[in-house]
């Protein structure tokens, strides 16, 4: 059994969530302690344990230390199952770190996976779900994974309640990921949407990051949602999403959030500058999406190489957590503000049910 200190390094969910991926993917018994240690409040929160929930069932593994609360818990897993899952986090606890642990292991399953989440599709601490699909999975189907994802409702603070269907097809193996020099930039792409909100807090979203990105010199496609009807979220809210569609292909994309009281040009503002921020440092990966590829390059066969705008604590994390569950090598070239080369030599796993 693996023992793995849930306090170390960024010391959250990421933790936990990676530890689980790895047992999972892996079939190795782990124990993770002291989890959310240095968090207000400690230990797992209803998010936490939804996903936890969600893996066991996806590989019907025993469990020890699931309740809320709870700073230690141990995980047994059978290999995973694909079949049709429903999951409900219950609150807007966030899609996308609940996908973030479970593709993986959807992947690395012996059949086709297909799920239907409810949660926060755009909340705070998380890519949204839409960026998440065109930017971190565009990467990661550049590595082989075959994962489609549709937004049926979006979802917001306080309630949640967006649906989020997940179709993922298992793979063989992961191919090693080559992205160093930043693209040719053909056009800035994005979308800008709020729900139960008056339709012009989008369009001044997307009209502001218009302006700013076009006054950086780039060409721009962002398109304007207004949810209603079936589709509107259950508590109001916007967010925009925006990415980069370059030849060769990079991934780097950003987004940001509308709150009460915060104008909605600052909010399209907001997501432009931070875009416009990271293109600045020539590289191909954004922060984000730099972290989120760590696991999936461990696992992977060959070396895989990128360049990301900036080493995070989440990078440092992961890579940390890659050393303890594989025998995957790293290196990392670069200061921690600024460009950075980060290389991997992957374990080379093996889908057994291929």
């Amino acid at each position: 059994m693996i023992d793995v200190d849930g306090s170390m390094m960024e010391g959250g969910g990421q933790i936990l969530r990676m530890a689980i991926t790895y047992s999972a993917v892996m079939g190795v018994p782990v124990k993770v302690r002291k989890i959310r240690a240095g968090r207000r409040p400690p230990g797992l929160q209803p998010q936490h344990l939804t996903t936890l929930k969600a893996v066991a069932e996806i590989c019907e593994a025993k469990t020890k230390g699931f309740n809320l609360g709870s700073m230690e818990i141990m995980f047994t897993p059978k290999p995973p199952n694909g079949g049709t899952y429903n999951f409900d986090i219950g609150t807007a606890g966030s899609i996308g770190l609940l996908l973030q642990c479970i593709a993986p292991i959807a992947a690395f399953s012996d059949s086709t996976t297909r799920l239907r989440i409810k949660g926060g599709t755009a909340v705070r601490w998380s890519p949204p779900v839409r960026v998440l699909d065109n930017v971190v999975w565009e990467a990661l189907r550049q590595m082989g994974f075959r994962g489609k994802l549709h937004v049926l409702r979006e979802g917001f603070y306080p309630r949640g309640g967006g649906i989020v269907e997940v179709n993922i097809e298992p793979i063989r193996k992961l191919d090693p990921i080559k992205t160093e020099s930043p693209g040719e930039i053909r056009l800035i792409r994005g979308y800008s949407l709020c729900g139960r909100l008056q339709r012009h807090v989008a369009e001044r979203q997307a009209s502001s990051a218009n302006m700013m990105l076009e006054d950086a010199g780039y060409q721009t496609d962002i398109s304007i949602r207004f949810a209603q009807g079936n589709e509107a979220p259950l508590s109001p809210g916007s967010v925009i999403g925006l990415w980069a569609d370059s030849r060769p292909r990079m991934f780097m994309g950003e987004s940001a959030l509308g709150e009460r009281g915060k104008p909605a040009e600052r909010v399209g503002a907001e997501a432009a500058s931070s875009l416009l921020e990271q293109l600045k440092s020539q590289t191909a990966v954004d922060l984000h999406t730099a972290d989120n590829l760590i696991i999936w390059c461990s696992l992977s066969m060959g070396d895989s190489t990128y360049t990301t705008s900036s080493l995070t604590m989440h990078t440092l994390t992961a890579i940390e957590l890659a050393k303890i569950f594989t025998n995957a090598r790293f290196n990392v070239e670069g200061r921690p503000i600024g460009a950075v080369r980060i290389q991997c030599n992957g374990m080379s796993l093996s889908n057994p049910s291929m």
